[in-house]
This record gives structure tokens, C-alpha cells and sequence, in this order.
């Protein structure tokens, strides 16, 4: 067999595979459409993610509870605003009405493989969800940006107590005794507690950030010993020696609570709740959250409310261990003081993409087992039996003639991508066909090949001769047990599951070997 004879059977057999991919890929993108197998896949691999169950049937899994636990949170991670909105569906009385029947045909497809809802309530998802969206949604979920917040605040309280007002009442107390005057100094102590505490309440209110509300308090405690120095203390019987002790003891108050750049970097690092904090309040067994417990019993109210709530929630023991993990991680990169949860959320970000590409692994496999049933579906109802097609190709010219000439009339080489030959031949319009009459067979499949291929005659289908040519190759077939035709539709299907994409790219290759060239482009 000569060269140009070889490369003839090569174009005819891959332009075959590569038309008949083209339909499949049209029926798997309605199939994945009917049953909503991208969405359904994002939110399995979003609870497994928070379950941590990378291999659900090995001894290591986590136990029952704990995935139960992730599909609980998933499904208030789906009802949250960032990801709810990502559901976007077709608006309009006739979007609605196919919509209906969609979802009940995947309803049905539940009962039928006893499987479960995985979007709990709700009948549909995103099929798609940006990683900033989980994790700003997963942060809010767990409010760890308010009980920050709270725990800040009541540090700064108790800052201001123990540290702050208590000390100054000991120093200002002492004098009163050494002069026995009780009301000593009692106008500038009332002003500056007013003061200090105004900023206890700048700072809940958000309006003013933790390092600026230090530096407040402390300059309100300069303001304070400025009071002090100018206050008449020698008329009420104060020696210079005890002036002087007096304002001394005020200022190393002072300076021992900012004294230089390090030390207010300590004092700011022990008020303001570290990533490690925050994580632990997902651990009732924790100082942190024991400290949270204690607060909401002095204060109730709001921090009331928001410990029950946390309460509530159902928490993955691996995601409590996932999220302390990447705590650690984002404390050693955070770049300015206030942006740990920044960080936070960027290491969670990160955690979700790395997620996400494994799950898209496991997705393309199973789509690749999808296209093989596909593909499977597609051989038996046409008949696309590779070992004929390859003894028609092989042994009738016309035949082969008219496939390369189609082939070369279609001028693959000024094609971009497998996308652009199904529009060039029709097939991309198989969709709206397709999903009327799915729901019977596939042998619209049939009528759309031969609609868009019927200038030219093709080795498939269900002729009777096709049956008789089958037949006689049948009988001198060297293995009774499995039959030619099989074998024939395997490797058809095996074939077709490699995708448009790979026959496009490999016919290409082929049609410009064939040339001896590509076709210059004008």
C-alpha cells in the first residue's frame, strides 16, 4: 500500500472520528446541562474540601460526622450572597417552563440512582465560584471578623482598667494620702476617664483603628501629667520633692507602655487577637473561646447573641484543623499591622484554588468515562464500526476520495479549533435539536450526521449492505468469542472519547503532511 493511499485512510477515518466527536461533545454538554454534573461536582468537591476527606474510601476518612458536618456548612456556604448570586439562570416564562422540566428530570434521576440533593433545598448551583467568593463568604460564615472585634474591644477595656485608669487612681490616691485632701485632682481624673473611654468607643465603632487608638490614650495620659504639672499642689501643702515623685510616677506610666517602637508593637500584639485566637473560638475547648464565654456572661447582649450563633454552627473537625494551619501560615506573611484576616482570606483563597484543581482532575476523568459511554452510544446506533470503515476506506476508492476531497473543500488549515468546523458543517446546532428529542433516542444523532454530511457518502450506518459487508468479514474473523462488530464500536468509541480537539489537531497535522506543506494563507 502505497504512501498517498495510507495518508488518504488517515484523513478519512480521523475527519469520520473528528465529526462524529463533534456530535458527542454536543451531547455530553447536554447531558452535563440535563443533570447539572459541573454544578453537582463544585459542591462534592467543595465538602470534601471541608471535610478534608481527599480519599472517602480508605481507612484514613474522616468519620460520617464530619462529612455530615461539611455538607451542613456547604449548604449555608450555597445560601450566602457572594455564591447564591452565582446562580444565574434564564429569565422568561419559556426559560422558566424548561427549567421545570429540567429540574424534574434530575429530581427523577435522584430517585432512580438514590442519590442525594446535594444542593440540599435548593434545585440548582453554580457551576463555577471564584475563590475570593468562597473564602470572603467561609470568613463571614464563621463571623471572624466580628468576633475580632469584640475580643479587641474587651482586651482595650481591660487595658484601660488594669493598666491605664487603675494605676493612675493608685498614683493620685497616694498623694491625697500623704496630703489628706480626698477630692484632690478629681475634675482632670473624671475628664480624662471620659476621654479615654470615648475612645473605647471610637474604637467599637470601627471608626478608629487599634494603633491609633494606643496613641490616643497615651496622649491623653501626657494631656493628664501637663494637668498635673500645672496644678497649684504646693498650695495644698506639697513639697517640691513630692511634686516632682507625683509627675515622675505618671510618666513612667506612660513611658512604660509606650517607652519605644518595640514596646508598642508588643502592646498592640497583645490586644488585638491573633489569627490563632480566631481560630480557636472553633475549638470549645480553647482559652480563647473560654474567654468569650466569660465576656458574653458579663456583658450579654450582642456578644450574647453572637456566641450562641457560633454555637450553632457545625463545624468539620478537619476544617478547624485546616483552618489553624493556614492561620499559622498567613501570621508568618502578614506585611502590616491590621491585615491578618486579610491574609487570612488569601491563604484561603489559595487553599480553595489548590482544592479545586484536584477536583477538576477527578471531573475531566470522569468526563472522560462519560465521552467513552458517549461514544459507545454513538458506534451502536450508527454502526461506526472502525475495523469496516477501515476495510471500506482500504479497498473503495471513491469512497476515500470523496471523504479527502470534503476535507480539502473545507480548508481545515484556515481553521482555528474544532469549535469553528462544526459551525463551518452545522453541528453546533444539534443543541435545541438534541434536547427535544433526547428524551427518546439518539438516532437524531444519525439524521443530524447525514444531514450535514450528506454530500458525500460515508461507511457508517445501518444499510443492509453495510449488514452484509459486516457479515462476511464476521465469518473469516479469527475470534468466535467476541464479535467483530464489538471490537469495531470499542475502538470507534475509544476514539471518539479523545475529543474534537485531538482529531481537529491531528487532522490538520495529516492534511499538511499529505500537501507536503500547509496551504499558504492569503
Amino acid at each position: 500500500m502505497s504512501l498517498p493511499i495510507v495518508l488518504e485512510i488517515a484523513v478519512g477515518l480521523i475527519f469520520i472520528y473528528l465529526t462524529l466527536s463533534l456530535v458527542a461533545s454536543e451531547i455530553q454538554e447536554i447531558l452535563s446541562a440535563l443533570f447539572q454534573w459541573r454544578a453537582e461536582h463544585l459542591k462534592r468537591s467543595i465538602e470534601q474540601l471541608l471535610a478534608g476527606d481527599s480519599v472517602p474510601h480508605t481507612k484514613s476518612a474522616p468519620p460520617e460526622d464530619n462529612r455530615e458536618a461539611a455538607r451542613v456548612l456547604a449548604d449555608k456556604l450555597y445560601g450566602s450572597p457572594l455564591i447564591e448570586n452565582l446562580n444565574y439562570e434564564a429569565q422568561g416564562r419559556g426559560a422558566a417552563i424548561l427549567r421545570r422540566i429540567l429540574h424534574g428530570v434530575g429530581a427523577a434521576y435522584r430517585t432512580v440512582t438514590f442519590s442525594r440533593n446535594v444542593f440540599g433545598d435548593r434545585t440548582s448551583g453554580p457551576s463555577y465560584i471564584p475563590s475570593e467568593a468562597f473564602a470572603t463568604s467561609l470568613i463571614d460564615r464563621l463571623k471572624l471578623k466580628d468576633f475580632q472585634q469584640i475580643l479587641m474591644r474587651s482586651r482595650f477595656s481591660t487595658f484601660l482598667e488594669d493598666e491605664v485608669i487603675g494605676p493612675l487612681h493608685n498614683i493620685v490616691n497616694e498623694l491625697r494620702a500623704r496630703l489628706q485632701k480626698e477630692d484632690l485632682m478629681d475634675a482632670e481624673l473624671v475628664y480624662f476617664e471620659q476621654s479615654v473611654n470615648q475612645i473605647a468607643v471610637e474604637l467599637t465603632a470601627r471608626r478608629l483603628p487599634l494603633d491609633a487608638a494606643v496613641d490616643q490614650v497615651l496622649y491623653e495620659l501626657q494631656a493628664f501629667e501637663t494637668r498635673a504639672a500645672n496644678a497649684s499642689l504646693a498650695d495644698l501643702g506639697a513639697n517640691a520633692e513630692m511634686i516632682q515623685t507625683f509627675l515622675s510616677r505618671i510618666r513612667y506610666l506612660r513611658m512604660g507602655l509606650s517607652g519605644h517602637a518595640e514596646t508598642n508593637e508588643l502592646l498592640l500584639a497583645k490586644l488585638r487577637p491573633s489569627l490563632a485566637d480566631l481560630t480557636d473560638l472553633l475549638n470549645p475547648n480553647s482559652p480563647t473561646y473560654a474567654e468569650l464565654v466569660a465576656l458574653a456572661q458579663k456583658e450579654g447582649g450582642a456578644i450574647r447573641n453572637a456566641l450562641e450563633k457560633l454555637q450553632e454552627e457545625v463545624i468539620p473537625p478537619q476544617l478547624q484543623e485546616s483552618l489553624a494551619t493556614l492561620a499559622t501560615r498567613a501570621e508568618t506573611r502578614v506585611d502590616a499591622v491590621g491585615t491578618e484576616l486579610q491574609q487570612l482570606q488569601t491563604e484561603v483563597e489559595t487553599w480553595f484554588d489548590n482544592g479545586m484543581e484536584r477536583a477538576a482532575g477527578v471531573y475531566r476523568r470522569n468526563v472522560k468515562g462519560v465521552g467513552l459511554m458517549v461514544g459507545l452510544a454513538i458506534a451502536f446506533i450508527l454502526n461506526a464500526d472502525t475495523l469496516y470503515m477501515f476495510n471500506r476506506l482500504s479497498t473503495n476508492q471513491a469512497v476515500r476520495s470523496s471523504i479527502v476531497q470534503t476535507a480539502d473543500q473545507l480548508d481545515i488549515g484556515s481553521l482555528e479549533s474544532a469549535e469553528a468546523l462544526a459551525a463551518e458543517q452545522g453541528i453546533d446546532d444539534l443543541s435545541d435539536t438534541l434536547v427535544s428529542e433526547l428524551r427518546g433516542d439518539l438516532r437524531s444523532v444519525g439524521l443530524a450526521v447525514e444531514e450535514s454530511l450528506a454530500d458525500y457518502p460515508l461507511p457508517i450506518g445501518r444499510t443492509q449492505k453495510i449488514f452484509r459487508a459486516q457479515q462476511i468479514a464476521e465469518d473469516s474473523w479469527p475470534v468466535p468469542v467476541i464479535p467483530r462488530r464489538l471490537v469495531g464500536w470499542g475502538i470507534t468509541a475509544l476514539a471518539l472519547s479523545m475529543g474534537a480537539s485531538f482529531w481537529f489537531d491531528l487532522l490538520r497535522k495529516v492534511m499538511s503532511v499529505r500537501a507536503s506543506g500547509e496551504k499558504p494563507r492569503e
